[in-house]
């Protein structure tokens, strides 16, 4: 998944100081962590426009995590800043030297949490229980770091399940696993990915809309596009991945 994740907004507002040290002033806007503004997301006095890229996941290393080693993540996310990016999507919970790393280059890190979607989760409590759990589980450790942008709860979970549970049930189960995360960091940010076959889900607490969306042709996807904004209503919405 190389997929740029950008969101069609204006550009952040330029502000100046008299006398402000601009080196602090960096430092002291990269210990913000974003929050929402309307349809925008903002860092202290700027709006944040997402501009972003996926990451990985690579073969794990010694410790089992699945983001390379510190050196070569260092060069790559270096890079990606270089491109004029500000935020990476990963596909697991990054360990803590990799969210340090991304500060480093003022990106923030948006986080998918993997499960096992494909199972009939609804159909059973101890299963949903489960991945509750798993979900607190990696997800400890980093939650409150300043470089996590947000948490995607579930990416795409399939048509089919969605059909065979019934929408009320599964918005209800994706606001379970939005409450999980909150109940360890309030301030944190959640979603899930959605996709246009459940288009119609609309879970209660999520904090805005994420769509992975690809339609090739550039009408087609422009008039998807202004549909989205009409479901994701007043909360902001990030285009997860396209092509």
């Amino acid at each position: 998944r190389r997929s740029p994740t950008p969101m069609t907004s204006a550009p952040p507002a330029q502000f100046s100081l008299p006398g402000t040290d601009y080196a602090d002033l960096h430092q002291a806007t990269n210990r913000l962590r974003v929050t929402l503004d309307g349809k925008f997301f903002r860092l202290g006095q700027r709006k944040f426009p997402v501009k972003g890229v996926a990451y990985g996941p690579f073969a794990p290393n010694a410790a089992g995590e699945t983001f390379g080693t510190p050196e070569q993540a260092a060069r790559d996310l270096a890079l990606i800043r270089q491109l004029g990016a500000n935020l990476v999507r990963v596909y697991a919970a990054p360990p803590v030297w990799f969210l340090d790393l991304a500060l480093e280059q003022e990106l923030r890190v948006f986080i998918d949490v993997p499960w096992n979607k494909e199972a009939c989760c609804l159909d059973s409590p101890h299963t949903q229980r489960e991945i509750r759990d798993g979900l607190r589980g990696q997800l400890r450790s980093v939650l409150g770091h300043t470089a996590v942008f947000a948490v995607s709860v579930v990416n795409e979970l399939p048509a089919d399940i969605v059909r065979w549970s019934g929408a009320g049930p599964v918005e209800e189960f994706i606001d379970s696993l939005v409450d999980a995360v909150k109940a360890i960091d309030a301030g944190t940010l959640c979603t899930f990915g959605n996709f246009p076959p459940t288009e119609f889900l609309r879970p209660r607490l999520t904090d805005f809309a994420c769509f992975n969306v690809y339609l090739h042709r550039p009408r087609v996807f422009e008039n998807y596009l202004a549909r989205l904004q009409m479901i994701a209503d007043n909360q902001p919405l990030v285009l997860g991945e396209f092509g």
